[in-house]
């Protein structure tokens, strides 16, 4: 490795890696084992097939323990020491994503929403190459961590360094499309795949169109005509899945009627199988609202004051083993004598 190529590394902070056998002492590996995640990972990956919301299926690539551990420290190491666009939202460390990217977008009357086909599968081993070249890495080293990161010659969806490499990828189209929306005063904000778009003026939101497309297919990508959509104030606006009328964010409420249901579900049928699930609703809901947690809490403890519930030694047992939160109190059991005001005919 030259002296210039040290300075970038060495600049950016990221690991100098002069050769394979440096490589293997970075990642504390063995050679034969890099050799195979590198030269033979055809057979590192499983492919899991998921359905999607239109009937299709999106088929993910998900590489073995051995080559997520080595992508994670690529991931950790490099990757993630290169800044993405100020226009990127998805994959970012220390970056509420999806709450910034609806943020970005809210005080705008019109929308304009775009998405790429094939995202990841477009970005080829050849991209990823002249990546790890511009980071600074020699040929050499850059073609064998362009392998570990690819699959078939392309990008693999399901890889734990996919998302981060596309964003980087994309950095140059990111900064072609802002610097036409900024000087027509269009807000613009990719979050992975999803292009979205905003302005007060929608004739400017109407022209920008056929000039996006220029540009994304410049770019190599290609944009599926099917989800390109207009919104503005006459319906409910949505970006990335969040609610922006009114000059606020917040999550469907449909979402959070269901949410909810399903949490008195499981306490009355004393089935706490979707625990983690229903954390992670919570978790996401209360990202982009705030004290939406503490407002779950409470339902939760109304709930399990509510007399059909309480009078149940088996449903009053079973919540107190599998509580979602450990601040919530314990049920407490009450007999039906001891609502004076009900019946026995009011419980059944």
């Amino acid at each position: 490795m030259n002296i210039g190529n040290s300075v970038v590394l060495n600049t950016l902070g990221v690991p100098i890696i002069n050769s394979f056998e440096h490589l293997c002492e970075q990642l504390s590996i063995t050679e034969q084992l890099l050799y195979f995640l590198t030269y033979k990972n055809e057979y590192c990956y499983d492919e899991v097939v998921i359905p999607k919301k239109d009937k299709t299926e999106r088929k993910l690539h998900v590489p073995n323990l051995s080559l997520k551990v080595v992508q994670r420290w690529i991931l950790k190491e490099i990757l993630e020491k290169i800044f993405v666009s100020e226009q990127s939202m998805a994959f970012v460390p220390h970056k509420n994503g999806l709450k910034e990217n609806a943020e970005r977008h809210k005080k705008n009357i019109f929308l304009l929403e775009m998405d790429i086909t094939n995202f990841f599968g477009t970005i080829t081993e050849q991209q990823v190459y002249r990546l790890f070249c511009n980071i600074g890495y020699n040929s050499k080293v850059a073609g064998i961590l362009a392998n570990l990161c690819t699959y078939n010659d392309y990008l693999p969806q399901g890889a734990v360094t996919s998302p981060y490499i596309a964003n980087l990828v994309c950095y140059h189209m990111d900064a072609r499309i802002n610097g036409y929306c900024s000087r027509k005063d269009i807000v613009y904000t990719r979050y992975a795949d999803d292009l979205t778009f905003s302005s007060n003026n929608r004739m400017l939101l109407n022209k920008v169109e056929k000039f996006i497309k220029y540009i994304v297919g410049d770019e190599g990508f290609v944009i599926n005509e099917k989800k390109t959509r207009y919104l503005s104030n006459d319906v409910k606006k949505t970006v990335t899945g969040i609610t922006i009328n009114d000059d606020s964010i917040h999550v469907d409420k449909k979402f959070k009627k269901d949410l909810r249901s399903q949490i008195y579900q499981s306490i009355k049928l004393k089935n706490y199988g979707n625990n983690s699930q229903i954390l992670g609703k919570i978790a996401y809901v209360n990202s982009i609202e705030d004290g939406f947690r503490n407002k779950m809490l409470k339902y939760i403890t109304d709930t399990i004051a509510k007399p059909e519930l309480a009078r149940d030694q088996t449903i009053v047992d079973a919540f107190n083993e599998n509580k979602l939160f450990s601040e919530l109190p314990d049920m407490i059991f009450v007999q039906a004598s001891d609502f004076p005001f009900f019946s026995e005919e009011d419980y059944r």
